[in-house]
């Protein structure tokens, strides 16, 4: 299994109730990220959580009155999603299975990581689309350089593929694809993030 996407879903199949546990509980800073995100958005809005995983902000955002679906491509990661209560489609972030202009919010948290780089330009249109006039890209990803197989801690033969982009040549494709970058910061934890927020351009 030679493609990067199929081998980390498989990957993530494998190790997923191990991984809901280790990611339940994420940072004073993110969470500060995920809130700021949420109160951009209009209240009881359409909220897509893109890389969902085991459903952990997909759950949050719907608690805070959002109508949320996560999106996965590991249908181990949306069985547990599905099970905290969040309607889930088994799909790909690439091309979610989302009609255009129907979301208030798109929130995509350590996910766009995985997609291979040369991928990247058509997956935030894809986003861009789904999102309305107006609506919100909250997206968090790993800030770097370069792209390679990362091995599953305790887990020996199971590898993750990673991506890590340079955030200005992210931001500005963002904002030539039609967003409007309204924060972006880079924070350190076990890996450097880029969190953005942006809005879709009105005029887009």
């Amino acid at each position: 299994m030679d493609d990067p996407t199929a081998r980390t879903t498989a990957t993530y199949d494998r190790i997923a109730p191990e991984f809901a546990v280790r990611s339940e509980n994420p940072d004073a800073t993110f969470l500060a990220f995920r809130a700021r995100f949420a109160a951009a958005l209009p209240a009881g809005g359409r909220v897509a959580d893109l890389g969902c995983g085991p459903g952990r902000d997909a759950a949050w955002f719907r608690e805070q009155g959002f109508h949320t679906i996560g999106v996965d491509r590991s249908a181990a990661m949306a069985a547990l999603a599905a099970a905290r209560g969040v309607p889930v489609a088994l799909g790909d972030l690439r091309h979610p299975p989302l009609a255009a202009g129907s979301l208030a919010g798109l929130w995509s948290a350590a996910a766009l990581l995985h997609v291979p780089a040369d991928e990247t330009i058509p997956t935030l249109r894809a986003w861009h689309a789904a999102l309305r006039p107006g609506g919100m890209l909250g997206l968090s990803t790993s800030a770097g350089d370069g792209a390679d197989w990362e091995p599953v801690p305790h887990h020996e033969g199971l590898v993750r593929w990673f991506v890590h982009r340079d955030p200005q040549p992210l931001l500005a494709a963002l904002t030539e694809i039609g967003f409007e970058v309204r924060e972006h910061a880079v924070t350190s934890t076990h890996r450097t993030w880029l969190s953005i927020i942006a809005a879709r351009d009105c005029r887009s």
